[in-house]
């Protein structure tokens, strides 16, 4: 009985070894001792760079690499590599290479040069298969770049260079993907051509712009007009961020955002878009006084927006803003808010605003109103109550 109990324990041992070794092979040592066995060896490596929090890159664990089909192809032509891009060595790799989105999929040769590039999940069939291209001189990426900075035009051979370089040079593959749909102008686009034309047209300066403008009746055919409208009314504000941003000083130049915009938008709707990004641009950068003078600019209609977004910021103002005049100028924001719906949070910011300023009668009155909204509808004011104990 006891040898059969051992007899079975090996059998699950050695089956466990054999199974664990179908799949992929990484090695361990570092990148650099990697690429100089690559170089002895004239191997190429494969670098699965992964990071930890990366979904598709725990399906490629789970149900790619342990294959054995990937497995037989990638031992025996590969030295293999698996990198958390976000620590130890994997950081200086990911700066090197350019790597800012996961899974990226590297074949690097013994000079530490990308030969091919591919990005996201895939099946094992798809692995195998960019594999083989990798090993192909001619499949080389240098190659590729040159035959299309040549002028090659065949849709498939740029939808292939599309994909291996959108993740590592974005400013490449959409040159690649304006020729791609340049070339297919009278073509019926796919759902995924589709979204492909809207992932590369970034402004309405862009090439790409035009065939989206002129393809709009179509592509709602595979994505909703709403978003079609909204994602063209972002490509003109991007276009004048584009023109008005000041790298240098990160931030905007009024004039040539105003001029620029009120080309597109009209004058008012200019100034309240600019006032918007500069509320969001200062709030960014923590400078509260000029974040507070562009809210008050922007929301100097306060019927025209919700109350929730009316409470949010008056909160913010409280939280952050130490300006006297401004913080009594956002109490006036607040009560139109609570003119337009009064309930347990806006009033209990009302009163903290009041009891910033000093003014701790108003900040009581509505303290006490907050706590008593709270009570009829069930809500928590437990902090407006630690607000009321202070004020008395």
């Amino acid at each position: 009985m006891i040898m059969k109990k051992i007899i079975l324990f090996l059998f699950l041992v050695i089956s466990t070894v054999l199974f664990s070794q179908d799949g992929i092979k990484f090695g361990k040592q570092s990148f650099a001792k990697t690429l100089e066995q690559a170089k002895k060896e004239n191997k190429l490596i494969f670098l699965d760079a992964f990071a930890s929090w990366c979904g598709p890159c725990k399906l490629l664990d789970k149900n790619v690499f342990p294959k054995k089909e990937v497995g037989d192809y990638f031992n025996a032509n590969f030295l293999n590599l698996h990198i958390d891009m976000e620590k130890g060595e994997g950081i200086e790799i990911a700066k090197k290479y350019s790597i800012y989105s996961y899974p990226t999929l590297l074949f690097i040769d013994g000079d530490g040069k990308v030969v091919y590039k591919a990005a996201g999940y895939m099946s094992p069939q798809e692995l195998i298969s960019i594999a083989k291209e990798a090993v192909n001189p001619e499949n080389t990426l240098e190659n590729k770049i040159a035959k299309f900075e040549a002028g090659e035009k065949e849709p498939e051979f740029l939808k292939g260079l599309i994909k291996n370089t959108y993740a590592t040079d974005f400013s490449l593959a959409q040159k690649v993907a304006t020729r791609y749909f340049q070339t297919r102008t009278d073509a019926t686009y796919s759902k995924e051509e589709a979204g492909m034309l809207l992932f590369f047209t970034k402004t309405i300066d862009d090439d790409l712009y035009k065939i989206f403008t002129a393809k709009k009746a179509e592509l709602s055919t595979q994505i909703p007009e709403s978003y079609l409208a909204e994602y063209d009314k972002q490509l003109k504000l991007n276009t004048v961020l584009q023109k008005s941003f000041d790298a240098n000083n990160q931030s905007i130049n009024e004039p040539i955002f105003l001029a620029e915009g009120t080309k597109i938008y009209g004058e008012k709707e200019a100034k309240q878009l600019l006032n918007k990004i500069n509320m969001d641009l200062f709030f960014t950068q923590k400078k509260y006084e000029d974040y507070a003078k562009s809210a008050l600019n922007y929301y100097q209609n306060p019927k025209d927006f919700a109350t929730d977004e009316l409470n949010n910021v008056a909160w913010n103002f409280y939280l952050y803003v130490t300006d006297k005049t401004l913080l009594t100028q956002v109490t006036q924001l607040c009560l139109e808010g609570i003119k337009k719906e009064e309930n347990s949070q806006n009033t209990d910011t009302l009163a903290n605003i009041y009891y910033k300023l000093g003014d701790n009668k108003n900040a009581k009155l509505w303290a006490k109103k907050s706590i008593e909204i709270a009570k009829a509808k069930g809500d928590e004011y437990a902090s407006t109550e630690e607000l009321l104990k202070k004020i008395n």
